[in-house]
């Protein structure tokens, strides 16, 4: 058989896609070696290094006695883009968006009460820049992705506003989990218009050193992505593109 040639990148991909399409189910029997290599066209050593991948990242487990097995999700590296990315492709599950807001409502609004205490004029300054930059995002001619990214830079703002190490550290996993999460919730450029007035009022109580009210908006502002992530709102081109 001629093997064709085929980045290892591919090759992880389409092993992480058997895993979450359910091909092979936690617990169950994972393709040998040259079972793999057979199907995909690909060399021992390729497969060898997708393998390595996939058990780093807790998608599976190998062993002398046990082979190759997949791991049940509550293994898996959840905060890993990869995962992600790999759970995304295969269809995000009602389960899975639950999780995410979840996610958000034990972090963020605690986050946010903890930053209106302890804000400087610095971070209240880079709050103001990324909602300036959503509120010309969604003017006419605006950029989804541009929309984005400043909504990014605004929760990760109130993050880096708690001046917590601890709050620091989960910055990358934080990062993951909202562009997940503003993929699924910002249909349209109405969409993102409608959620200005909640961020101007976590903006505000920040400012005030409210932290009472912030911790509130901040749960009310997820509240309503989770709203909007459920709905039917129609979807426009707005977000064409997106995050990466």
């Amino acid at each position: 058989m001629k093997r064709t040639t085929r980045r290892q990148g591919d090759v992880v991909d389409t092993l992480a896609a058997w895993i979450m399409g359910g091909r092979y189910p936690a617990s169950a029997g994972f393709p040998t070696e040259p079972e793999i290599c057979a199907e995909l066209g690909v060399s021992r050593t390729v497969v060898r290094e997708a393998v390595k991948t996939l058990v780093a990242k807790g998608l599976l487990v190998t062993g002398p006695r046990v082979g190759t097995r997949v791991r049940p999700v509550a293994d898996w590296q959840q905060f890993d883009s990869d995962v992600i990315r790999w759970q995304l492709a295969g269809g995000v599950t009602a389960e899975f968006v639950r999780d995410i807001i979840d996610l958000r409502l034990l972090l963020e609004p605690g986050a946010a009460r903890l930053a209106a205490e302890r804000r400087s004029e610095r971070d209240l300054a880079e709050l103001d820049a990324a909602l300036d930059g959503m509120t010309r995002a969604v003017a006419d001619g605006g950029s989804g992705t541009g929309y984005l990214e400043a909504d990014l830079a605004f929760h990760e703002g109130i993050l880096r506003a708690t001046g917590n190490p601890f709050v620091l550290g989960m910055l990358p996993v934080v990062d993951t989990v909202l562009r997940v999460s503003f993929r699924q919730s910002v249909k349209s450029r109405a969409s993102a218009a409608s959620s200005l007035p909640f961020h101007r009022e976590v903006r505000d109580a920040i400012a005030d050193r409210d932290g009472a009210a912030a911790e509130v908006r901040l749960r009310s502002l997820i509240t309503a992505a989770e709203e909007d992530i459920t709905s039917d709102l129609e979807t426009d081109d707005f977000l064409k593109g997106g995050l990466p």
